[in-house]
């Protein structure tokens, strides 16, 4: 399958690809899919380059969690967009810098013809700092991330096992994240 790239909504978009999948050493493989998110950091002082794009890994949609899909339909969501969405905004992600795939300063130069976009500095969740890229407009921002993000996304699934090695914010890493919100297997 190709990639295949679907709108959650008007400020998040949804990547997976068959090939994307972590596995726990037992059982079937986890397939993964990558919200891309545009995020408004607004503070005024930006220069009106305000939006950044977050992204986050979180199991497949055949590899949700019963539980989360149950609770989304008791909600009134029905659609596999809104139980993603819901899954996503309720239960949280495996944050992805994304912009660690092409750094900003290393880009080829062709990141410069797809968007209007500045260089800054942004505080990660784990405290270091990272460089990323700053868009004028929610627009520009999600033109970005179909053009050039989701280009170069399958490039994380390379080294998968790193990423979900990495700590989180809230304790425990990656590999427990989607364990919690994946399908429960049997051992």
């Amino acid at each position: 399958m190709m990639l295949s790239i679907t709108d959650l909504n008007e400020r998040q978009i949804y990547l997976e690809s068959d090939r994307w999948q972590c596995n726990f050493g037992h059982g079937e493989s986890v397939g993964l899919g990558l919200v891309l998110e545009a995020v408004d950091l607004s503070s005024g002082n930006d220069g009106g380059f305000s939006y950044v794009i977050e992204a986050g890994l979180i199991p497949q949609f055949a590899f949700l969690d019963e539980e989360i899909c149950e609770e989304a339909r008791m909600e009134g969501l029905e659609t596999r967009e809104d139980l993603l969405r819901y899954a996503y905004e309720f239960y949280g992600c495996v944050p992805v810098n994304i912009d660690a795939v092409q750094p900003p300063k290393a880009s080829c130069g062709m990141s410069s013809f797809v968007a209007d976009s500045s260089i800054g500095t942004v505080k990660a969740g784990t405290g270091e700092e990272m460089e990323t890229r700053h868009f004028q407009d929610l627009g520009e921002a999600l033109s970005f991330a179909r053009d050039f993000y989701a280009v170069y996304a399958p490039v994380i699934f390379g080294f998968i096992d790193v990423v979900l090695d990495h700590p989180l914010r809230a304790g425990g890493t990656g590999w427990d994240k989607i364990r919690q919100m994946a399908k429960k297997q049997s051992a």
